[in-house]
C-alpha cells in the first residue's frame, strides 16, 4: 500500500505541476498598462496583459492629452503624468510644451486630468521623477533646455520652478546645430539628474537642490556624433546605460553616486555586422534582474539584447530580435520581467516576447494589438 499511495501521488504531481512559464504570486496575473500615442486627441489609452500567455486585452483611449510621446508614474501615489504639446498655448505665443497630471483608477483603467503646467520651453519629450515623487525633471527637445517641476504630496503638478538652457552643438550637420535634450534618468538616492543631450553629445549631470533648483554639476563627452537619447539606470545604482541615436551605440558608463559623476567604460555597437541599411536608436531599458540590457533599432526593426557582466557592468553582444513592426521607438518591460513589449509607431502595434530569464533571449509571443502610433507604454500597480 506504501508503494502505491507513493505512485498515486508521483501521478498528481506530474499532472497538476504548475506550467514552466508562470507569473509570479507577487504579479496580477492581467497586468495594467498604459500607452502613450502620436494622437492629438484623446491619446493615451489602456489595456491589459496576461502573464500567463502574453496576451493582451482590448484597449481603448482613456486620456485626454494632445501627443502624449511619454508617460511616468508617481513611485508611491496611483498617479499618471504625461508630457503633451499645447496648441493653444502656442496660439497665444506661449511655449508648447506641456506636462499633465492624471489620477489612476486601476481597477476600472480609468483617468481623471488632476491639472497641467507649462515646461516653459518646446518640444517636450521626456520626463522622470524622483523616488521620493517630489519633483519631475523634463527634456525639452526643440528648445535645448531642461525643466524642474515640484509636486504636490497629493501628486499635482506645481508651476515650473527651473529651467536651465544647454549651450552647445556638435559635427552632425543636420541634427546637432544646437542642443537637443532627449531623456532624463534620476538616481535612486533622488539627488542627480542625468539629462542626455543629442544636439552636443553630452549627458549632463545636474543636482537636485533642496530648493527645487537644477545645478548643472559634472558632464560626461560621447563621441562627436554619437547622439546621446536615453538614458537608464542599473538596479544597483553604479551603473547608467546610455543609447546614442546617430551611431547606434549604447554606452556603460559608472555612475559615482557620491561625486556625481559618470565615467564611460565601454562602448558596443546595437547592429548585426552585416546590416547596412538606415537607422537610429530609440530606448534602452535595463531587466528588473540587473543582467540584461535591450535597445530599441529603428530602421532594422528590432531590439538588441546585451548581458551584462555582474562585476563590472560591462556588455556582451547576444543577438537582436525582429520587432514585428516599423519604428519601434519604444520597448519596456512589465514589472515581473517576464515579457518586453516593443512599441512600434509606424505599425501601430503593440508586440509581446517573453524574456528567458537565464539568457535573457526574446521570443516572440505571437500577441499583438493594435494601437494607432503608440509610442511609450508604463505598468501601473494594480
Amino acid at each position: 500500500m506504501p508503494n502505491l499511495q507513493w505512485f498515486v501521488c508521483l501521478i498528481a504531481m506530474t499532472l497538476f505541476q504548475p506550467p514552466l512559464f508562470q507569473a509570479s504570486s507577487a504579479f496580477a496575473a492581467d497586468q495594467p498598462m498604459f500607452v502613450g500615442t502620436n494622437a492629438a486627441q484623446m491619446g493615451i489609452y489602456a489595456c491589459t496583459l496576461d502573464l500567463a500567455t502574453g496576451e493582451f486585452g482590448p484597449a481603448r483611449a482613456v486620456g485626454d492629452a494632445p501627443r502624449p510621446g511619454f508617460l511616468a508614474l508617481h513611485p508611491k501615489l496611483p498617479m499618471l503624468y504625461t508630457i503633451s504639446v499645447e496648441v493653444e498655448a502656442r496660439k497665444k505665443g506661449l511655449p508648447s510644451g506641456g506636462l499633465r497630471s492624471f489620477r489612476i483608477d486601476s481597477a476600472a483603467q480609468r483617468l481623471t486630468l488632476v491639472n497641467q503646467q507649462s515646461t516653459g520651453d518646446e518640444g517636450t519629450t521626456h520626463l522622470a521623477l524622483d523616488p521620493a515623487g517630489k519633483v519631475i525633471v523634463i527634456a525639452n527637445y526643440s528648445g535645448g533646455s531642461t525643466s524642474l517641476l515640484p509636486l504636490t504630496a497629493e501628486g499635482a503638478l506645481k508651476p515650473l520652478t527651473s529651467l536651465v538652457k544647454h549651450p552647445g552643438s556638435s559635427v552632425h550637420p543636420n541634427r546637432q546645430g544646437k542642443s537637443h535634450t532627449h531623456g532624463v534618468a534620476i538616481d535612486s538616492a533622488g539627488q542627480f539628474a542625468c539629462v542626455a543631450d543629442l544636439g552636443t553629445d553630452e549627458v549632463i549631470v545636474y543636482r537636485l537642490n533642496a530648493e527645487g533648483k537644477l545645478e548643472r554639476h559634472t558632464t560626461w563627452n560621447a563621441k562627436p556624433g554619437a547622439g546621446p537619447r536615453h538614458v537608464s539606470f542599473h538596479p544597483n545604482g553604479r551603473w547608467l546605460y546610455c543609447n546614442n541615436e546617430l551611431d547606434n551605440t549604447l554606452t556603460s558608463l559608472k555612475f559615482d553616486a557620491k561625486a556625481g559623476e559618470l565615467t564611460e567604460m565601454q562602448t558596443i555597437g546595437t547592429l548585426p555586422s552585416d546590416f547596412s541599411g538606415s537607422n537610429t536608436t530609440a530606448e534602452v531599458v535595463v531587466h528588473p534582474s540587473g543582467r540584461f540590457v535591450y535597445c530599441s533599432n529603428r530602421g532594422h526593426d528590432s531590439t538588441a539584447v546585451f548581458a551584462i557582466d555582474e562585476g563590472t557592468g560591462r556588455l556582451t553582444f547576444l543577438e537582436t530580435e525582429p520587432t514585428q513592426g516599423g519604428h519601434p521607438r519604444f520597448i519596456g518591460i512589465e514589472p515581473s520581467g517576464n515579457y518586453l513589449i516593443a512599441a512600434n509607431r509606424d505599425a501601430d502595434n503593440l508586440v509581446s516576447f517573453q524574456i528567458d530569464q537565464k539568457s535573457g533571449e526574446l521570443t516572440p509571443t505571437g500577441h499583438q494589438i493594435r494601437i494607432p502610433q503608440p509610442v511609450c507604454v508604463v505598468f501601473p500597480r494594480k
